[in-house]
């Protein structure tokens, strides 16, 4: 590998306009190569915009060039499959856009092409970077609030005349809706600050009642861990108020974790005392920009052997076998079993 990193990134939309390109381009290691689309002129203009040198329609001749160590492929979900197995086919290491895959065994085929390939392949779960999210993982992990019981984990979007990527409602391209956009998130960001344990059960209610998509608006899940932690999560699309809201709290045996501010209170000697670390609360804007930054310096690190993986393609696919199981849970009213319940 050259002194620097050569990358290529698959897809002109907006989280490569907002988040790859420009990192990349601040980052001194890096060099970004090329940019494909399928909309060629998308693909051009952003080349010129950017000062990327080289433009294609087609991914496959953004693969094959000998010059490109690594790809990111921030495209639509329903092409993650294909696209990650030939970069990986062509012997480049692979940062893909979450959702990872629309299914449990999609991801699963991509984590296994990865193993035969020697290739890294990381998914951006970009809140697993958060500042705030990995100073909050630290104290839990040192148990410094005890065993956890609850969590309550939302993130509430305001209604709105819907104007996002339009194929973010059409499942079969993104594979659900707010549960896949939003509710997959919060809840790898839930489960693995906890450490990644068992999640065993599920109890759900997806309803389509509020914006009139083909796809569920609104969700509501209830899961069962082992070690008898529950979580409950609520998402939406709809939120009926002028603002969104996300709010997170960990209720431990001996104290809570807040998040969005993040807060971390304790007992100590009967009384409750703030041990929230000590420095600037940043705005929630300026966290989701930051964990961007340092979800790709991961990503870098990981490919020069330099950190161990934190987002792996194997925890995404255990995800989407929740999620999967989630959306059981509500079209079949009834709880759902994930895996031996033990």
């Amino acid at each position: 590998m050259a002194d620097k990193i050569r990358v290529g990134i698959v897809g002109a939309g907006g989280v490569s306009q907002l988040f790859h390109i420009p990192l990349i381009k601040k980052n001194p290691d890096v060099e970004l190569v090329a940019i494909a689309d399928t909309e060629f002129a998308k693909a051009a203009t952003i080349a010129d915009r950017f000062k990327i040198p080289l433009f294609y329609r087609d991914a496959e001749k953004l693969f094959s060039n000998p010059d490109i160590d690594a790809v990111h492929i921030n495209t639509p979900t329903n092409s993650h499959l294909a696209l990650t197995l030939a970069a990986l086919s062509a012997g480049k290491h692979v940062l893909v856009e979450k959702p990872m895959a629309r299914k449990a065994e999609e991801a699963r085929r991509m984590v296994e092409a990865a193993k035969k390939s020697g290739k890294h392949l990381m998914v951006g779960m970009n809140l697993r970077f958060r500042p705030d999210v990995m100073i909050l993982y630290e104290f839990l992990q040192a148990q410094e609030i005890g065993h956890i019981r609850t969590v309550r984990a939302s993130w509430l979007k305001k209604k709105e005349v819907w104007s996002r990527s339009p194929w973010l409602h059409e499942a079969r391209i993104s594979g659900g809706g707010v549960m896949m956009d939003l509710g997959l998130q919060i809840l790898d960001s839930v489960w693995w600050t906890l450490g990644r344990p068992k999640i065993k059960r599920v109890v759900s209610n997806l309803s389509k009642d509020r914006l009139n998509l083909r796809v569920e608006d609104t969700g509501t899940a209830y899961y069962i861990l082992h070690g008898g932690t529950a979580i409950l999560l609520n998402t939406t699309w709809a939120y009926m108020s002028d603002e969104s809201a996300s709010l997170t709290v960990f209720s431990g045996s001996k104290g809570i974790a807040e998040l969005n501010p993040l807060k971390i209170t304790k007992e100590i000697s009967g009384n409750l005392v703030n041990v929230t670390p000590a420095g600037q609360q940043l705005k929630p804007t300026s966290l989701y920009n930051k964990s961007f930054e340092y979800e790709l310096d991961h990503f870098y690190n990981l490919i020069r052997g330099k950190a161990k993986p934190v987002s792996p393609g194997e925890d995404s696919a255990h995800i989407l076998e929740v999620i999967e199981a989630t959306y059981r849970s509500a079209s079949e009213n009834r709880e759902v079993v994930i895996g031996a319940d033990d």
